[in-house]
């Protein structure tokens, strides 16, 4: 031993020497190298970026006025083809129509900042005019100067393609933005006149703040008209006005990479102080550590104690994990098992050492050879047999063991993930099924049609039974959801019953079943069916002590006579459905094509619906949201009723399906935002307004600034806001909506996912999207007191959100048994009918008011 500490003074002084004349120098050497090529480097990505910059501003630039021209020629589109607007403008001017119902008048400039709107006939006279929304006597030449004729020309050329006309002209000495189109009926059922229509013209003036404001759309400073002045040369962007005279438009450029320079060659210098000092400090910690290897040995040794301390406690962990460990030698025959082995499978550790670890799983033993050789193992799920004879599944990891580059064999653990599996297998199956009668859902019954459709021919027809049943809504409004729920569950029984092993029998949702029948020979087999369907659905159900008695309605279509894709061979038997309810209910009807009159009735409820939104016949409901300790209100969710004024107090589902249909849900959507927020900001400060938005206001371009909007104009804290998603909104576009939901969380409000637990893959949901509340579906809760199989889901979602942090509501409580359960499961959160129905706002102020005073008597109890 005395020998080490000798050779180490005798290689100290010259290990030393060494270092200070040849590795200083060198290292200083390369340190000023690299600094160099830093800054070199440095300054050309300044300039890369500065190019860059400069050319993506261009293209925003023209992107901003192809964008702004296509926008005006879908709106003038949208006006010039509308019959209406032909009956009134092109071949008479009826100024009432357009001007005083605002129908082609003021609205034009307050909405969309069109300062001037013409009609001109096809003697090129100026028949109607309207500047920034006031009525004037302009000619359309005057006013615009050269190139309108040009325009108009293009025009009537694009009529022909049902098309429009746009371009630059000059108004008021700016650059003018115009669209140009020929009125027409539109398809509707008004006659053309005689004659040449007249043109519909558009124009946005270009001034100064709207270029401003254009080119702030774009992230373009400083959108201008080029003066010469000042003007950055590099900066240019060339438009043509259609009278042949050049307009060059400007911008104030941004130079990132020149501000890149400023703020990194500061540090660059601070980092070449730095590395200079740490040199030398490296420098000083390398001598020291020459002074200390003298100790290494002794440390060493204290080290091995402590590996065998630490072996020790490894063993001691083995034993107490949940998991239960494994080691196997090289040719994977086991030689260690962790107590936790025998626990869990119920096999004796003994009786397995010296066994090949491939013989316990049931899997395929090459494939399993191979996972254990790949370099890059990922866990491996498989199942095993238990020494009670089942066969459940877990996950298997597993390291190789190696020494000096050989293999001495493998170790890992084992996790039993049976239970998980289960829910998993369960929440896949309620992804393609009803949870309530267990029929194939929606989505099921679509596939299952594509498939069958796709075989179907001319003699093999294929027949679909769209079903809805008569008198089950007051089911429901009389007896309760209870009631209304046994009632399903017996219809899909007695619907099973009627038809064959290989047919298909679901449910849509609601009241609403589809059967899918195949080998049927004709229509006599289709009534004879039909037939027994509303036998069989006007039997009486038994709940309780009272008989039920419903019936059903039946609307046929056949493939391939009446459509070939799925979605239109379930149209026809909707529109057959309708056709059998207005013939009386209780019977059957096969599609026909005079049954599209039908959609003349859609069209009548869509204008009812556009009328309720510009009168506003809606009012916003609350249904209130309870803490489960001390059932203490923490916030509302915002519910639509409509006051028709015909049908009176309209709920959701009679609209909500048509406006999402048409599009109409954004309006009605944002109404609702907006409301929410207004009258959320005057309740207690700790509560939250829930609002749900549609899959088509997710896709809304303007979705984002419409909320930021309603916040800052109600001035209700973000926070307090939270927007309820349903999962069938994620099922497309999944980036694209995963974008819109982290931009929606930057302005710091809630997201929650409504209806949690029925979509295609809430566990992948739940990790890939933003949400801070999970819903669970009212059709688990409501299945609780019945099923084991619901109340495990149901707990197993509330553990879920807890696991991962996330806060659990449940909706659809109904009665105090479910309300019983989720307490006793940990439920945080909940809503229903049990502890309060959707109330107006004044109700509901004298319900926080109720609240309030209930947590403060014990206080003033006190005080007395």
């Amino acid at each position: 031993m005395s020998a080490v500490p000798a050779s180490f003074g005798d290689i100290r002084p010259q290990a030393q020497a060494t270092f200070a004349r040849r590795i200083l120098p060198s290292i200083a050497c390369l340190l000023a190298v690299a600094l160099l090529a830093a800054a070199a480097a440095v300054i050309h990505i300044a300039w890369t970026i500065d190019r860059d910059a400069l050319v993506r501003e261009r293209f925003l630039a023209e992107r901003a006025f192809e964008t702004h021209q296509e926008g005006m020629n879908r709106h003038i589109a949208d006006n010039a083809f509308w019959g209406d607007a032909y009956a009134n403008l092109s071949s008479r001017t009826n100024l009432d129509w357009a001007y005083d119902q605002q129908n082609l008048g003021p609205s034009l400039f307050e909405d969309f900042g069109y300062e001037a709107v013409f009609v001109i006939d096809a003697q090129g006279r100026t028949t109607y005019s309207v500047i920034r929304g006031e009525l004037a006597q302009i000619d359309a030449d005057e006013w615009l100067g050269n190139g309108l004729r040009a325009l108009l020309a293009d025009a009537r050329t694009a009529v022909e393609d049902e098309e429009t006309a746009a371009g630059l002209l000059t108004a008021e000495g700016h650059p003018a933005m115009a669209a140009a189109a020929v009125m027409t009926t539109g398809g509707s059922d008004i006659k053309p006149g005689p004659g040449p229509a007249a043109t519909l013209l558009f124009v946005d003036l270009l001034d100064p703040a709207r270029l401003r404001e254009l080119g702030a759309a774009y992230a373009i400073d400083g959108l201008r008209v080029a003066t010469g002045q000042g003007d950055d040369p590099d900066a240019r962007l060339a438009l043509a006005r259609l009278d042949a005279s050049p307009v060059t438009m400007t911008w104030s450029v941004s130079q990132p990479g020149e501000y890149l320079l400023w703020i990194t060659m500061p540090v660059l210098g601070a980092v070449t102080l730095g590395l200079g000092l740490l040199a030398w400090l490296l420098l000083r910690q390398a001598l020291r550590n020459l002074r200390v290897m003298d100790t290494s040995y002794k440390r060493l040794m204290a080290s091995r104690s402590a590996l065998a301390a630490s072996e020790e406690r490894f063993r001691d962990v083995a034993e107490a994990a949940s998991d239960w460990i494994w080691e196997t030698d090289h040719q994977a025959r086991l030689t260690y098992l962790s107590s936790r082995f025998e626990e869990i499978t119920g096999h004796k550790p003994d009786t397995w050492i010296g066994r090949p670890l491939l013989d316990l799983l049931i899997s395929d033993k090459a494939a399993l050879q191979d996972w254990l050789g790949s370099s890059r193992r990922a866990p491996l799920r498989c199942s095993y047999r238990a020494a009670i004879g089942c066969e459940r599944h877990c996950r298997l990891s597993a390291r190789a063991i190696r020494r000096d580059g050989a293999l001495l064999g493998y170790r890992g653990t084992a996790s039993d993930i049976t239970e998980e599996t289960k829910a998993q297998a369960r929440v896949q199956y309620l992804s393609q099924h009803d949870a309530l009668t267990g029929l194939p859902n929606r989505n099921r019954l679509r596939e299952y049609l594509e498939t069958r459709l796709a075989t179907v021919t001319s003699v093999s027809k294929l027949a679909v039974l769209y079903i809805d049943l008569d008198r089950f809504k007051p089911v429901n409004d009389t007896l309760g959801h209870g009631a209304g729920d046994e009632i399903l569950v017996g219809v899909s029984s007695r619907l099973k019953q009627c038809v064959r092993a290989d047919d298909l029998v679901a449910r849509l949702g609601g009241d609403e079943f589809v059967m899918v029948l195949g080998r049927l020979q004709g229509g006599d087999d289709i009534e004879g069916l039909c037939a027994r369907v509303v036998t069989s659905l006007s039997e009486p159900f038994h709940y309780e002590e009272h008989l039920i008695h419903i019936g059903a309605s039946i609307g046929i279509a056949l493939a391939p006579t009446d459509a070939v894709q799925a979605s239109d061979l379930l149209r026809c038997a909707d529109i057959a459905l309708y056709q059998a309810k207005a013939n009386g209910r209780g019977t059957w009807c096969f599609y026909g094509s005079e049954m599209d009159k039908r959609l003349h009735e859609r069209r009548r409820q869509e204008d009812d619906l556009r009328l309720a939104l510009a009168e506003q016949q809606f009012e916003v409901y609350y249904q209130p949201r309870y803490f489960s300790e001390g059932m203490r209100v923490n916030g509302a969710e915002a519910l639509i009723r409509w006051h028709h004024p015909t049908r009176g107090l309209l709920l959701p589902e009679q609209f909500v399906p048509l406006a999402e249909e048409t599009g109409l849900i954004v309006p009605l959507g944002e109404w609702v935002l907006r409301q929410a927020c207004l009258e959320a900001a005057n309740w207690h400060a700790a509560t939250v307004v829930s609002v749900n938005l549609s899959p088509l206001q997710l896709r809304n371009a303007e979705l984002f600034e419409v909320i930021r909007s309603a916040l800052l104009d109600s001035g209700l804290p973000a926070a307090r806001l939270e927007l309820e998603i349903t999962e069938s909104a994620l099922l497309e576009e999944n980036q694209s909506t995963l974008d819109v939901l982290n931009r929606l969380k930057t302005l710091g409000l809630r997201l929650a996912m409504d209806d949690f637990g029925t979509g295609y893959s809430s566990l992948s949901n739940l990790r890939l999207y933003p949400f801070d509340v999970i819903k669970i579906d009212g059709s688990f809760v409501a299945g609780m007191p019945h099923s084991v199989e619901d109340h495990s889901i149901v707990k197993a979602l509330i553990d879920l959100g807890r696991g991962l942090r996330i806060r659990v509501t449940a909706e659809g409580v109904e009665t105090s048994e479910q309300m019983d359960l989720l307490l006793a499961d940990g439920c945080r959160e909940m809503q229903g009918f049990h502890m309060s129905r959707p109330l107006r706002v004044e109700e509901l102020h004298q319900l926080f008011e109720r609240s309030r005073l209930q947590e403060t008597a014990p206080s003033d109890a006190n005080l007395t």
